[in-house]
């Protein structure tokens, strides 16, 4: 068995001689394009009886590994899955020979960058994926060995900068937890653990933003199917929106497990004790202001007078609305809601998906503070216009209806607010399992404001009963008895 697997090991190997000029090669199927088709063929046939075992490491074949390789030598622009296929083998020869590993994960770092020498761009979509394809590469790289943590770092640094569109959840993850390795071994300064978690947290939202738009355009799409009575479209449609909603879930998951692997690096005290000595040497820099103001107020240490400065310095070099977004949480803090939603206003026209939805989250706070309900839950229906997948949103109208029975009279006209605010606290649940607690919190206190079962009887009313409560409100709910 032990000689088996170092004959493997020197055939795999073996493809480091004379890929490069093959690589170049005019034609699909190489030199002599009867050998490769030959081979071809024997080894996608013994794959899939590989695959049809679920890849059972008592089914793997030297034939098959012998023939794939023969196919990436000869005629690497064949096809892409020479290369899918090829992690798969590999994966398998590093599972089976872990004294050899480091030797498979070069052999695994070739064929990632053959791949994206020839198929630099997605066959089907016409798409660059090079990015896609070192990310890939860093990822397994890392995944393979936590040992050769700074080699993956720069794959995945280099995938990031040449297109960070194009990083997959699985991509960010590792590239962050690379870059505390990196100044955990003292490779990089601590700074790079707070640049890099805000580039990984700015490009998770803008996947985010990407994907929910996606989703309203599915949705929409599926709603015109539905219309026109097209049931195959329907069903094609529902399978693209549970693939974005998970797409979305998994982005959110990274974004969470940024925000903890952040956590122990990410004090207040120790944030502001690095920022305020690179703001002491360029205070003027844009750049760096951003980044300051950024990262504090994500990590909620917008109470210092660093925050406050930084603000102040970023606001009269490069008036925008990120700028304006910090101003506004000062005045905000200081109970100025009038000023503060000047400035939020501004901060809704940010390129930032994540900082639009939090400016119309405040504005929406700074409109209850300053009792306009109406303009509070138009700003709080954009939030969620913004990040329909958010639950907030709908809690702050919970809030605002449940504050606004006073203006309200009548046995059941003053309590009816409580039934249309338990309803959005359910919807903010249902579309957003991270408020539960809170919703349920809320629903727990507002349904104890319902009228009792006589009062809905002497009222002519029944439960379960639609009922409309008016006013500023204007929304239809149903009737419910205190339990």
């Amino acid at each position: 068995m032990k000689t088996k697997r170092i004959a493997i090991l020197a055939v795999v190997l073996g493809m480091a001689l004379g890929v490069s000029a093959q690589m170049v090669t005019e034609s699909k199927y190489g030199a002599d394009s009867a050998n490769c088709v030959t081979k071809l063929s024997v080894y996608r046939e013994y794959y899939k009886q590989w695959e049809a075992a679920k890849f059972a490491p008592e089914s793997a074949n030297g034939e098959m590994i012998s023939a794939w390789r023969e196919v990436f030598l000869s005629c690497p622009r064949a096809s892409q899955y020479t290369y899918t296929n090829g992690e798969k083998i590999l994966d398998y020869l590093i599972r089976q020979n872990p004294k050899d590993k480091d030797a498979y994960i070069d052999t695994l770092c070739m064929l990632m960058d053959t791949r994206a020498v020839c198929f630099p761009t997605d066959p089907k979509t016409g798409a660059s994926q090079v990015a896609n394809i070192k990310g890939r590469k860093g990822l397994l790289i890392y995944n393979y060995n936590k040992g050769r943590y700074e080699e993956a770092y720069n794959v995945l640094k280099e995938a990031v900068e040449l297109d960070p569109s194009q990083m997959q959840a699985a991509y960010i993850d590792a590239y962050f937890k690379a870059t505390i390795d990196m100044v955990n071994n003292g490779k990089a300064e601590k700074m790079a653990i707070i640049n890099v978690y805000q580039e990984l947290t700015d490009v998770v939202d803008e996947n985010i933003k990407a994907l929910a738009e996606k989703e309203t355009q599915l949705l929409e799409a599926k709603a015109n199917a539905e219309e026109t009575g097209d049931n195959d479209a329907v069903v094609g449609f529902d399978k693209q929106i549970e693939k974005n909603e998970k797409s979305i879930n998994n982005n959110k998951g990274v974004k969470n497990n940024l925000d903890n692997l952040f956590q122990p690096y990410a004090s207040c005290d120790d944030l502001i004790k690095v920022f305020t000595a690179k703001m002491a040497e360029t205070p003027n820099d844009v750049a760096l202001l951003k980044r300051i103001t950024t990262v504090l107020d994500k990590r909620d240490c917008t109470d210092s007078k660093l925050f406050l400065d930084a603000s102040k310095n970023l606001y009269a070099l490069e008036p925008s609305p990120e700028a304006a977004y910090n101003i506004g949480i000062q005045e905000y803090k200081n109970k100025k809601y009038g000023e503060a939603a000047k400035y939020f206003e501004q901060a809704t026209q940010s390129e930032n998906n994540d900082r639009v939805y939090r400016a119309y989250r405040y504005l929406a706070s700074c409109y209850q503070g300053m009792s306009a309900y109406g303009k509070a839950r138009e700003a709080a229906r954009k939030a969620s216009q913004v990040d329909p997948t958010a639950g907030e949103p709908y809690l702050i109208i919970a809030q605002l209806y449940a504050g606004s029975a006073s203006q309200f009279s009548g046995e059941v006209e003053s309590k009816a607010v409580f039934w249309v605010a338990v309803d959005k606290c359910v919807k903010a649940k249902q579309i957003d399992p991270s408020v539960t607690d809170k919703a349920n919190s809320l629903i727990r206190a507002y349904s104890q404001h319902f009228p009792s079962t006589e009062t809905i009887f002497f009222n002519d009313y029944s439960e379960g009963q639609s009922y409309t409560v008016g006013g500023w409100i204007g929304e239809t709910t149903t009737i419910r008895a205190a339990k």
